[in-house]
């Protein structure tokens, strides 16, 4: 599939932020008029085999909330079959104009290939009977006029890290497996937590206003959460730590600009905030902010992208993963990535390479000799040729490296070859 095809299909399912990619919606089915509804369906299904090298430092040394498989200590070798970055996706929208308001809906459904039914445990083999990992991440409806935006309320990507996401070239391919995904899952981590941390799929209601000379704008009220951990227990403050409460939602915000020409690209700057009542004397409350920036350019067939984040009590992977010390105090986030593509005249093949990190400070109350994470680097080259317009193989060489506080070390070489179809 060409860049451009790619992106009209990646628009399709990724609702409203698909912006990121492209202008125009494209369907593959549809768009047919059912009693003055215009209804679209689109998607993908995709599949990988990966051979992953999990190599522990010898064997033995823990890096806690590290992504490279082996942090658990494990040496091994791992093969698989399985979904990559995307899951396979269906997606349904259905929109018309009612009352002088374009009004609509979209529910996505994202099955696994898959029967690991245990994502976010290590567990290198499926078994029988087992069931595959499907979730509805977009259940949303919108509603707006021209001149003034559309209104959202439902189930979409967050803000913060959406753009960083959207534009990571191993949406088409796998990226980092980890021990969060080895024997299949629904997804690999692609740069997730080597690079930026996951957007999400979060219940919402937002505003994104028309686009005024290239600049436009997003901003979002958001169902708050509690802290999590997918280090050691006691390692960090989880939900169940502290009587964990918020009562005002969490902020999500975006201003971008974009242009075009023969050196078109975008800039674009986002920041969450939330606050966490802890519910006890003894632990102050938490704010946890973050903020990202990041820039694309294209030209004569190149695409370059450089991003970068920071953040306290943001966590590391996901949104308040190992955001805060066992004792309740906040830790620092910063990270960031550069990627490069070039698109191969004639042939429609990209060539991509791209590094990226995460890392995570010790808290206050933290001694600095200890197995958590201090950071989660990772560098990738693809290769992504369109055998058809819809039909795109891919061929991915990973390089994932976990190093601790206490200078533990894992590392994880992966070889992913397969193929993404959008429909």
């Amino acid at each position: 599939m060409g860049t451009k095809q790619v992106k009209q299909k990646l628009t399709a399912f990724a609702g409203s932020v698909g912006l990121v990619f492209a202008t125009s919606t494209a369907h593959a089915i549809g768009p047919i008029e059912v009693g003055g509804w215009e209804l679209n369906f689109s998607g993908n299904v995709n599949g990988f085999a990966t051979v992953t090298n999990c190599d522990a430092d010898g064997g033995g040394e823990l890096v806690e909330a590290g992504l490279a498989c082996g942090s658990n200590g494990n040496n091994r070798n791992v093969t698989a079959i399985q979904s990559g970055l995307l899951p396979s996706w269906f997606g349904f929208g259905a929109k018309t104009t009612q009352n002088d308001y374009d009004i609509g809906v979209t529910i996505g459904y994202q099955p696994g290939i898959s029967t690991n039914n245990k994502v976010g445990e290590s567990q290198d083999l499926n078994s029988a009977l087992g069931l595959n990992n499907s979730n509805f991440r977009q259940v949303f409806l919108t509603f707006g006029q021209s001149n003034w935006g559309t209104v959202k309320i439902g189930r979409d990507i967050g803000i913060l890290g959406s753009d960083a996401i959207l534009s990571d070239m191993t949406l088409l391919g796998v990226g980092t497996v980890s021990d969060l995904a080895t024997g299949g899952g629904n997804t690999t981590l692609g740069r997730i937590g080597v690079g930026y941390i996951y957007a999400d799929w979060k219940a919402q209601i937002s505003w994104a206003s028309p686009t005024w000379n290239g600049f436009s704008t997003t901003v979002g009220v958001f169902s708050p959460w509690g802290l999590s951990s997918i280090a050691a227990p006691g390692t960090s403050a989880t939900a169940t730590s502290f009587d964990q409460k918020s009562n005002t939602p969490r902020l999500e915000g975006k201003v971008d600009y974009s242009w075009k020409g023969d050196y078109a690209g975008k800039v674009w700057f986002s920041g969450l905030y939330q606050s966490i009542d802890t519910g006890t004397s003894t632990i102050d409350d938490i704010d946890s902010w973050g903020v990202d920036a990041g820039v694309k350019i294209g030209f004569g067939g190149f695409d370059l992208i450089a991003y970068g984040y920071t953040g306290d009590a943001l966590g590391t992977t996901g949104y308040l993963w190992d955001a805060v010390s066992a004792g309740g105090k906040e830790r620092e986030s910063k990270g960031g990535y550069v990627q490069g593509t070039y698109k191969i005249p004639d042939w429609g093949t990209k060539l991509g390479v791209s590094y990226g990190l995460s890392k995570l400070d010790t808290a206050s109350d933290e001694s600095g000799n200890t197995s958590l994470v201090d950071t989660n680097s990772s560098w990738i080259g693809g290769i992504y040729h369109p055998l058809t317009e819809a039909l795109t193989l891919t061929l991915e060489y990973t390089y994932t490296k976990a190093e601790a506080h206490n200078n533990n070390e894992a590392t994880e070489k992966s070889l992913a070859a397969g193929a993404i179809l959008f429909y």
